[in-house]
């Protein structure tokens, strides 16, 4: 290549190169406005703000609403009927605005703020926080994220894509920032911000499902390392589906629920009035009753109790001496105390919901009992040559 093309060629890339750095900052006058500031000292709330002020936390998107509140022991959600939020979740979020530095103060117009997101028919999320007497300590309004544009794709497992950099807010009705954080808390959805603790049966020992007073099918096992058995008798051309019954094992030990019902629904807006119960046990002598109710349009509800029922009393090991009996017992009581402390808070948490479920996590136990059963293989049937080539029995 001749010398003179190849400073044409840097020349042409010279001025594509200079092209470009011209539209992004033009790009970023039009929203930044006449007076974009470097504000990299300054927090989102102002040094004197008090978390433990807040009594009450609104956040509002897209019509949908979720009014946290701040209880004696917990927050819980209004719109949920009072039931516990993850406060994990809510911590995040108090921390990210108490820390998260404002990166740049803007001066918008009425057009830049729909472009940033920052109107309510735009997909922003209005956060108002309240004192106890309903007296508003801040509103915040959370726009558009602030992203910086990559070569590459957004990956189906995960990676590529633009890189998230902070988010557009205004303060207070009148303040409009960048700040250097997404704040991805604040997208949750109403039922995001529910506690997501939940029960989990792991070592399943004991279980039946019964309608009324009828027991629909019962199963055990004798250890943690043993095949559950269906007890009962077998009809004499059936046998037992190993497969079917096996998962039952582990039917509870990963369940999430969907969402909470109102408890003061009547019992037949639930399917409570056509339940089925199911009776779990483990190897810790913990309890679980399942209440399963009829499924009502399309959803599936849970009740869910639990109780421990397990030995008071220790029996001592053959000759054991009596200073080891002693180091024995006390760990016992205190095994029993903890077992009976477990138990009450997870009855006391559980019990008063009605929890939505996937339909999923009752299919493989809401079953009759030939659910559990198949066919016995028939013997194959002689064919006609092997009888004629038979040899005929005297």
């Amino acid at each position: 290549m001749k010398k003179k093309q190849l400073f044409i060629l840097l020349a042409v890339g010279l001025a594509l190169i200079l092209l470009y750095l011209w539209q992004q900052c033009s790009n970023r006058e039009n929203w930044s406005g006449a007076s974009l500031n470097a504000a990299g000292s300054s927090t989102i709330l102002p040094e004197s703000f008090n978390s433990e002020n807040v009594s009450t936390v609104v956040l509002t998107k897209d019509g949908q609403t979720a009014t946290l509140q701040k209880g004696d022991h917990n927050w819980t959600m209004a719109e949920r009927y009072g039931y516990p939020v993850n406060f994990a979740s809510l911590k995040t979020l108090f921390v990210d605005l108490f820390e998260t530095k404002v990166a740049q103060t803007l001066t918008l117009d009425q057009n830049q703020t729909a472009e940033l997101q920052l109107t309510p028919d735009t997909g922003a999320v209005s956060m108002t926080m309240l004192d106890k007497e309903g007296k508003q300590l801040i509103k915040l309004l959370f726009g558009k994220k602030h992203e910086r544009e990559t070569e590459m794709p957004p990956s189906p497992y995960g990676g590529g894509g633009n890189t998230p950099l902070g988010r557009f807010l205004q303060i207070n009705d009148r303040d409009f920032i960048l700040a250097a954080n997404t704040f991805s808390r604040v997208d949750d959805t109403v039922v995001q911000w529910l506690d997501e603790e939940f029960f989990k049966i792991s070592d399943l020992k004991t279980a039946s499902l019964k309608e009324n007073d009828t027991v629909l099918w019962e199963t055990a096992r004798s250890d943690k390392n043993a095949d559950l058995t269906l007890l009962g008798d077998m009809p004499p051309e059936q046998e037992l589906d190993s497969t079917k019954l096996a998962s039952l094992k582990n039917a509870f030990s990963w369940v999430r629920f969907k969402d909470v019902a109102d408890p003061a629904l009547p019992p037949e807006k639930v399917g409570l009035d056509k339940a089925r119960t199911l009776l779990v046990t483990d190897f810790n002598d913990f309890i679980y009753t399942l209440t399963i109710p009829q499924p009502v349009e399309g959803k599936q509800y849970l009740k869910i109790q639990v109780a421990w029922q397990g030995p008071l009393e220790r029996t001592p090991a053959a000759e054991e001496k009596p200073e080891d009996k002693e180091k024995a017992d006390a760990a016992f009581a205190q095994s029993v105390k903890e077992k009976q402390d477990q138990a009450k808070e997870l009855n006391a948490r559980l019990s008063p919901w009605i929890y939505e479920v996937e339909a999923r996590v009752v299919e493989n136990v809401n079953k009759e009992r030939k659910y559990f059963l198949k066919d016995k293989p028939k013997p194959a049937e002689e064919t006609k040559e092997t009888k004629e080539t038979k040899p005929a029995q005297n």
